[in-house]
């Protein structure tokens, strides 16, 4: 599994409000039960009763908010009895009772704490999208040459009418495009900066030479040598002087089907940006249009690529992907999900899914874990919220910062960046978390719009709409700096194991504090949890009237199993482990979780700040936890990443890793060797590409004709042998080996993995 490496030189190091924690080395796997007095259980499967040996019981909770904390409250009805019809970034109200008394929902504390019971208990790193990120780059490095490669393939990029089908399914119809000077429309084709909608999709007639518009008019001229057509408006752009014509399409020309994949993809809300919402609204340009902001049309003009497939008989042409412009946004090859290794993608059943539950194709599982809402305890005399305010802007994570969110080498330079191209060595960083970045000195004035804030605030409040300076910005009213909150969570049926996960990643070490709620980039919504724990005894509450049964008792027999079972598992993954025995802390990748919880010693607020616009040009890397907080780095295992440039032959000279491949597992290796035998027969030769470690394939028949030397596949490895020759044995994937290799792991829930040498 590629390991970052941080940046040498400070001109090549990011800084951010965020950070990851490293992925782990294997998922700590609990699909065949939990040892429970010796005996393997599965309580997650007995919901019906009450499971001997197991515990239930509740944990009070006390929260202090240590800086402002905002969760949006729910749509209410007004005096009227009429819902609140504002816009969700217009209403400040946070989270609360009907009464008014500030409240944590349930479903807040639940994914708080799942997400550190799954970074704590090694589980897999869930849910990653599946879906493409879209880059468009004109920049002189590698990424602007790979795009300017893909916007050639086929004949390049074209136009056309996109029509439906009475399927209901879509189709382009190609059409000549041709460019126009802007001062041949007229001077009023944008307002701002998106297109007006007198002249964007109008018919028009044009005159010209085949790639230019001699002769332009919106009024039809009544003459052969006019053409019909319509009028192409993009964004604007200071000093752009020319706009596009589609001529309308042959009768004769054979169009383009648009698979409903492409068709989806290019409606996912990273591809639709705002600007395309507010240029292409649902009602332009006519009533009901489109199906929503910024989605494509029955008649739209596009822009799109193809490329030429072999088929019977004729090739066929197979669309690439289309867009409203020239140069539309791409979609990359792989998408983050491809990039989680796949031993810890596709894992069986972990600790925290048998928590908390899951919903899969494996199977549904009903969560042992409730959260109830946390009330504010604060007197009702004290005023518990700060007054609105309009926060600086924050958007969606944008995981198309490869530099940051994938793992990457120290060299220097843009080229040498991992990302989501295809033959990239690399994966994406690990579980996300913002750090803790508050100065109590400034207090909520350092999270504010710094331009025109009181200006803003009324636009907000008022439900201005023609105050296009708030189009991004919001307006919060957060509950102050030390609010008290008070909750409980209730447990059934839990093993030792599982409630002292839930207990330590509740109780964390001295110093550290939690994040909740919304601003968590800006510094809002750190919390310190006490915990009470309350243990039910079944026999006593049943067998008399009056107890209770429930003992408060202090969870140290709980974490202390929890602990041992993990530190045996990181030993046994050959996790990297810190010296000094402190218990989960030991193992590296939770020091690192560690530094990012840090409340007491966090690191000075500027060191994780965003970056600006200038200070992205670069694309700096962003360091790991221990970097950013001036700790000394863990040892990490030597895996670099690599950015390919698709030669195979450079690939296998890169090919020399320290890392030894492991028995059973999928790994990358290159095809080094064809030979033919008498009879026909063919074996080859393979070479692992982290380790150098070369071998036969006992399964060359399966290897597909069109594979040669140099080729990088994908083998399992069957057995290795060390000592000079340092050889390996591999085998093709055939269905036949990933049944083999399947059954293989499935003998044991956490099989050893061969040490490093």
């Amino acid at each position: 599994m590629p390991r970052h490496v941080n940046p040498n030189k400070k001109c090549r190091t990011a800084h951010a409000p965020y950070n990851f924690v490293p992925l782990p080395e294997a998922v700590f796997i609990v699909e065949e039960g939990i040892e429970v007095e010796n005996t393997r259980i599965k309580p997650w499967e007995q919901q019906d009763r009450y499971v001997p040996s197991t515990k239930s019981g509740w944990i009070e909770l006390e929260i202090e908010a240590l800086t402002p904390l905002f969760i949006r409250g729910a749509v209410r009805r007004n005096d009227s009895g009429q819902w609140d019809a504002r816009e969700v970034r217009r209403r400040p109200d946070a989270y609360q009772t009907p009464a008014g008394v500030p409240a944590i929902p349930g479903s807040s504390l639940r994914g708080m704490t799942r997400n550190l019971v799954e970074i704590l208990a090694f589980a897999k790193i869930q849910p990653v999208s599946r879906e493409k990120p879209f880059y468009r780059t004109v920049a002189p490095d590698r990424m602007g040459k790979e795009y300017a490669a893909r916007m050639r393939v086929g004949d390049g990029v074209q136009a056309g009418i996109l029509m439906r089908r009475e399927d209901h399914s879509w189709e382009i119809r190609p059409c000549e495009v041709l460019r126009v000077r802007r001062d041949q429309i007229g001077p009023d084709t944008h307002d701002r900066s998106y297109p007006r909608w007198e002249c964007q999709h109008n018919e028009c007639w044009v005159q010209h030479d085949g790639e230019n518009v001699q002769q332009f008019s919106f009024k039809d001229p009544q003459g052969a040598e006019w053409a019909r057509a319509t009028l192409v408006l993009t964004g604007h752009v200071q000093n752009k002087k020319r706009e596009f014509v589609f001529l309308d399409p042959a009768t004769d020309g054979a169009p383009i089907p648009v698979p409903e994949e492409i068709w989806n993809r290019f409606h996912d809300a990273e591809q639709i940006t705002q600007w395309q919402e507010k240029a292409f609204p649902k009602d332009k340009p006519e009533k009901r249009a489109r199906r929503a902001k910024g989605h494509l049309r029955d008649g739209e003009p596009v822009f799109y690529v193809i490329r030429n497939r072999a088929g019977p008989g004729a090739p066929t042409k197979e669309l690439v992907f289309l867009g409203r412009a020239g140069m539309f946004r791409f979609p990359y090859d792989l998408s983050p999900a491809d990039l989680v290794p796949q031993g810890l993608s596709e894992a069986g059943l972990d600790l925290a899914e048998a928590l908390f539950g899951r919903v899969s194709e494996q199977g549904a599982i009903k969560g042992r874990v409730f959260f109830e809402d946390a009330m504010a305890t604060t007197e009702a005399s004290e005023e518990p919220f700060e007054k609105p305010l309009v926060p600086q802007i924050l958007s969606a994570p944008k995981a198309t910062t490869f530099q940051h969110y994938l793992t990457q080498d120290r060299k220097e330079g843009k080229d040498s960046l991992t990302s989501y191209l295809k033959g990239d060595y690399t994966a994406v960083r690990g579980h996300k978390l913002y750090w803790h970045r508050w100065n109590p000195s400034e207090g909520v004035s350092q999270i504010k719009e710094r331009e025109n804030h009181d200006q803003k605030l009324r636009s907000l409040l008022e439900g201005d709409n023609t105050d296009t300076s708030t189009s991004q910005h919001t307006v919060i009213q957060p509950a102050k700096v030390g609010t008290r909150f008070s909750g409980r969570i209730r447990f059934e049926n839990l093993t030792e194991i599982e409630l002292g996960a839930l207990l330590s990643a509740l109780q964390l070490p001295i110093g550290c504090a939690h994040k909740l709620g919304m601003g968590k980039p800006l510094g809002l919504g750190s919390v310190r949890l006490k915990t009470r724990l309350q243990v039910i005894d079944r026999k006593g509450r049943y067998s008399a009237w009056a107890p209770t049964g429930a003992t408060e008792q202090d969870g140290e027999q709980e974490r202390a199993a929890f602990t041992k079972a993990i530190l045996e598992h990181a030993r046994g993954s050959n996790e990297t482990m810190l010296e000094g025995d402190d218990g989960l802390w030991s193992i590296a990748r939770l020091d690192a979780l560690r530094q990012l919880l840090q409340w007491k010693d966090r690191p000075d607020r500027k060191a994780t700040a965003y970056m600006g616009l200038k200070e992205f040009r670069n694309r700096p890397v962003l360091p790991t936890p221990h970097a950013v907080a001036g700790k000394e780095e863990p040892s990490w295992p030597v895996d670099v990443p690599r950015a390919s440039n698709g030669d195979a032959g450079a690939r296998s000279q890169r090919c020399r890793d320290p890392r030894l491949p492991v028995v059973n597992d999928k790994v990358r290796a290159i095809l080094t060797e064809r030979k033919e035998k008498r009879g026909g027969k063919v074996s080859w030769r393979a070479m692992h590409c982290d380790s150098g470690r070369t071998g036969p394939l006992v399964n060359s028949a399966d290897v597909p004709q069109d594979k040669k030397e140099g080729d990088e596949v994908e083998l399992f490895v069957r057995s290795l042998r060390g000592g000079s020759r340092s050889e390996a044995m591999f085998s093709w994937p055939s269905k036949e080996e990933v049944e083999r290799v399947a059954k293989a792991k499935g003998k044991s829930a956490n099989p050893r993995r061969r040490r490093r040498r």
